[in-house]
């Protein structure tokens, strides 16, 4: 024991010594190559590096008391100059040192630099030190009563399929990971999203148990005269959050960190749907990461270096063409940087921080790290890899935290949905789906509304509805009824017609195109659409949006969702053209008569009634392909027209509708398939579908551990 302790002083000695030379040298380096620099006699450099330690240790905590908010807002730029500062009062007193403005900025971040780089070469783990200072700083939070039942910390990883996390452990990069699977203290389970897979329809269902009418990651409000809502942003979020939460959300006594949206937590961090614009940016839990004058410096050279090795990766990408590629410029190096590395230890150092003082009882911390790198660079370049090697870190020291915390806590690991692979629609074709769409549309959509005052139509049709859906209760469902002339099918659709304007069924467009076709499947097949010109693409009233492989068209002179009948009359090349190009596996519409209908080039799967004409255009997308399409279909803000790319099974490939490698948000591939890792002395959830069942898994095991 005393020959442990001897070592383990001994060594603390030796690296304590290594660092003040690698610092002593760092000094005499900013002499030589600085003009507003000059340590003076050689033992100035000694002085420095002691009065610097001393100024930190006296100083800091002083300025960090009174600049804190300066500091955050500031994305922890300001503790840079404050350091600065900090250096400049030590050196001021030293006979002989000569710093100017760019010497007193220029010396702290060398000696920065030679630190981290001695850490590394010593291999002395930093964190070891940082988290007494996180100790010390959670105990003065901590409230006088201990909480005697378990809390439960639930880490996401953004992005993550099950698939890619396997290899990961296979790869060795996740070892913390392996060795709770395998001593058994934890289980691995598949679930699967919903339609929308992606971080909006995801967190919401598992951080509030809804996630009802979040189409997708963006949608347009035809109701709201035509307002964009994108899910994630700061303007938008705490409208979503308003309308998904009922007060019981997972972390009701719990902290939200860099999440999307709450979860009801009194104490949200870095959370999109509290923030409401930067200038709220900060919450004093943030203080956690900048407890000593060294840390943000740490990260702010993590991030340069994570900038470089993004910038490596791009020359890589482009030395050995590796396809599919996209165009990664600096500014997403450096939001690449500030999601792999800021974000990623802010919320270590906060969530260890809560965990140490013991308040909370649940947890929710997202690191997106793979999730921002598998986008651009591809869901198994050689990037991801390392990302997920320093989450598997994180991990580590949270573990550790729980380990110095006088209260239990158990840990769940999960993500929100996986990513598949494919290059674009765009790489793929040359042609963006906007641009496309616009190239089916006339010229000027203006001249449908002056012709046949499409409002006034939608106001007549819309009331009708129900009498139309009494019809199909009474006599069941009505197919193909644009086109369908069976004579058991006639006296049902005589009543429909009376009840339709005739609008449609004494439109010229309709009797050619009904006299033409015998039915849907055989006007999808059998139409050739006509590809015009785009030359007042600007005039007409569309918007396409991308969500990953998941389109969305609305057609926006329409004050509601055109039904399949509408869109037939109106623009009869639209459907055939959509689900003829091989970029596109189906779309969903919805029809006055039959429901969603999931049209492919071959065949239509009516939902309502679960009959298939021609081919399953679902069969590659999932057993439960079906049922997730029928509930998005009863979605408010619908598109006029879902699209969803092809699924080639073979290469397991998808086309994302944004310029992303790696996407999420429809349906086909791994996007639909993220994980849960929880402590395996949990019973078993059975099949988890949806991200609500999550939340109920959750919740439930939350309350148990409560009671």
């Amino acid at each position: 024991m005393i020959k442990n302790r001897l070592i383990s002083s001994l060594r603390t000695i030796i690296t304590t010594l290594l660092f003040a030379l690698a610092n002593i040298m760092a000094i005499y380096f900013v002499d030589y190559i600085s003009t507003d620099f000059t340590v003076g006699p050689w033992y100035n450099a000694i002085i420095i590096v002691i009065a610097v330690a001393i100024a930190n240790a006296l100083l800091w905590p002083i300025f960090r008391r009174f600049l804190m908010k300066i500091i955050i807002f500031t994305f922890g730029i300001g503790s840079l100059f404050i350091n600065s500062i900090i250096f400049y009062i030590a050196s001021y007193f030293i006979p002989g040192v000569s710093a100017g403005i760019y010497g007193v900025l220029q010396v702290p971040i060398v000696m920065a630099i030679a630190t981290t780089l001695m850490a590394n070469i010593t291999n002395t783990n930093y964190y070891d030190n940082y988290i007494q200072s996180i100790l010390k700083y959670a105990l003065e939070q901590k409230t006088p009563y201990k909480k005697i039942y378990s809390g439960v910390i639930m880490l996401e990883i953004d992005g993550l399929s099950i698939n890619i996390l396997k290899k990961a452990i296979d790869k060795g990069v996740m070892p913390n990971l392996k060795k709770w699977l395998d001593d058994g203290t934890h289980t691995l389970k598949g679930w699967e999203t919903d339609l929308s897979s992606q971080t909006g329809a995801s967190q919401a269902g598992i951080l509030h148990g809804n996630n009802q009418d979040i189409v997708a990651y963006r949608w347009i409000e035809k109701e709201n005269n035509n307002q964009l809502v994108v899910s994630g942003k700061l303007s938008d979020a705490p409208l979503v959050e308003k309308r998904i939460s009922n007060g019981e959300g997972l972390l009701v006594n719990g902290i939200s960190i860099a999440n999307m949206f709450s979860g009801d937590s009194e104490i949200p961090t870095l959370t999109s749907s509290k923030l409401g614009g930067l200038s709220k940016i900060y919450n004093k839990t943030l203080n956690a990461a900048f407890l000593d004058a060294y840390n943000f410096q740490r990260l702010f050279l993590l991030f340069l270096w994570d900038i470089i090795l993004e910038l490596y990766s791009q020359i890589t990408h482009y030395l050995k063409n590796i396809q599919p590629r996209l165009r990664r410029t600096i500014v997403y190096a450096t939001v690449r940087a500030g999601a792999n590395v800021v974000l990623r230890e802010v919320t270590t150092d906060v969530l260890t921080s809560e965990i140490l003082a013991g308040n909370i009882d649940t947890a929710y911390a997202t690191y997106m790290g793979y999730d921002e790198i598998a986008h651009h660079s591809g869901v198994e370049d050689d990037d991801v890899w390392g990302a997920l090697k320093r989450i598997d870190v994180q991990f580590a020291k949270i573990t550790s935290a729980i380990e110095m915390s006088d209260r239990d806590y158990k840990i769940v690991v999960l993500s929100d949905h996986g990513q598949s692979k494919g290059a674009t629609f765009k790489q793929r074709y040359g042609i963006t789906l906007g641009n496309y769409v616009r190239k089916l549309l006339p010229d000027d959509l203006m001249v449908f509304k002056t012709e046949y005052n499409i409002d006034h139509f939608r106001d007549a049709v819309i009331p009708e509805n129900l009498q139309i859906r009494h019809l199909k209760n009474k006599f069941g469902d009505i197919h193909d009824d644009l086109f369908e002339d069976l004579k058991s099918l006639q006296d049902i659709k005589d009543q429909v017609e009376k009840r339709k304007p005739s609008l449609i069924f004494e439109n010229e467009k309709y009797k050619n195109l009904k006299d033409k076709y015998t039915n849907s499947l055989d006007y999808i097949k059998g139409y050739e659409s006509t590809p015009q010109s785009t030359k007042k693409a600007k005039d007409s009233e569309l918007i396409v949006l991308g969500s990953g492989n998941m389109g969305l068209i609305y057609l926006t002179q329409w004050s509601e969702r055109l039904n399949y009948e509408e869109i037939v009359m109106l623009f009869p090349d639209l459907i055939p053209g959509l689900v003829k190009h091989s970029g596109i596996g189906f779309i969903l519409v919805n029809s006055i008569a039959d429901g969603g209908m999931v049209i492919g080039q071959n065949g239509i799967y009516y939902l309502d009634s679960d009959i298939i004409v021609g081919e399953n255009p679902l069969e590659d997308f999932g057993i439960n392909a079906a049922s997730h399409l029928k509930r998005q279909n009863s979605f408010r803000n619908m598109p006029d027209i879902l699209v969803n790319s092809f699924y080639d099974a073979k290469f397991d490939e998808v086309c994302a509708f944004e310029e992303l490698i790696g996407s999420h948000g429809g349906l086909g591939g791994d996007q639909s398939k993220p994980f849960i890792l929880y402590p395996s002395e949990w019973s078993d959830p059975g099949d988890l579908v949806g991200a609500e069942s999550i939340y109920s898994f959750l919740k439930m095991k939350i309350e148990n551990l409560n009671s």
